[in-house]
């Protein structure tokens, strides 16, 4: 998602950690809330855009999350722009589970 908003994600330096917490009701609502919260801080002030996420704790059963951005906020003289992303959505949205990979789908609306 990150690599949309910006075309050069290599300039993006790891200055500020942000935290968030988020729990949904099943795998595909916490996948959305937490990509929906970090699309929260890159368009409200300071207008953070990560360039590593970490998560923390990652609780399948009670489906929640706990991360750790590490980022700056966006210049535009510094990032060149890319894309804007308006939103996460639920629009065919997978999660996709194996033994060892798991993989995700998600569409964004930009």
């Amino acid at each position: 998602m990150f690599n949309y908003m910006t075309t050069d994600y290599s300039r993006v330096e790891m200055k500020y950690v942000y935290q968030i917490e988020v729990s949904g009701e099943d795998m595909l609502s916490l996948l959305y809330h937490f990509l929906d919260e970090f699309l929260f801080f890159f368009s409200a002030e300071p207008f953070f855009i990560p360039r590593v996420v970490q998560i923390t704790e990652f609780d399948t059963e009670e489906f929640k999350i706990k991360a750790r951005g590490f980022g700056e906020p966006f210049d535009i003289h510094k990032h060149p722009q890319g894309t804007e992303v308006k939103a996460i959505t639920y629009s065919n949205m997978q999660v996709h589970e194996e033994s060892e990979k798991h993989d995700i789908f998600v569409i964004i609306d930009i």
